[in-house]
């Protein structure tokens, strides 16, 4: 694969987590005191998100492209706490898949490494909301 192939997975990649970034910060936000663990919780997992936006960044930047800062519409998934949950599940699933399949792609050791990594939070993530969410 040809490191400007590579950068462009990376670059979805990153779009994932600027997305997972808003979504959770906003939500723990708007969550407040209805739902104190859960905003503690989201904004703590935002801060993971960060890391692997920086990571992703730096990549990309590695191996010759430029950090997209770009995301699709977000989607904050409703009105409520359990709403938000039940939002930011559905992103981790999606992110899961995602580098999967970008692992499975990516002949560039060092780059998978760090995305083998990312996925392993990513996995424990949504083991957190899942929790999150039955509890609620």
């Amino acid at each position: 694969m040809e490191k400007a192939e590579v950068v462009e997975l990376l670059n979805q990649d990153l779009s994932g987590e600027i997305e997972a970034i808003l979504v959770y910060m906003r939500n723990a936000i708007v969550s407040g005191d209805e739902a104190c663990k859960a905003a503690r919780e989201l904004e703590e997992i935002a801060l993971d998100e960060m890391r692997h936006a920086e990571w992703l960044s730096e990549l990309i930047v590695e191996l010759g492209g430029r950090p997209s800062m770009t995301h699709r519409e977000l989607d904050f998934g409703g009105d409520s706490p359990k709403d938000f949950v039940r939002r930011v599940v559905e992103l981790e699933k999606e992110a899961i898949a995602q580098y999967r399949e970008h692992i499975s792609a990516i002949d560039i050791p060092e780059v998978r490494e760090r995305l083998e990594h990312i996925l392993r939070e990513e996995e424990w993530h949504l083991e957190e909301f899942e929790e999150m969410l039955e509890d609620m």
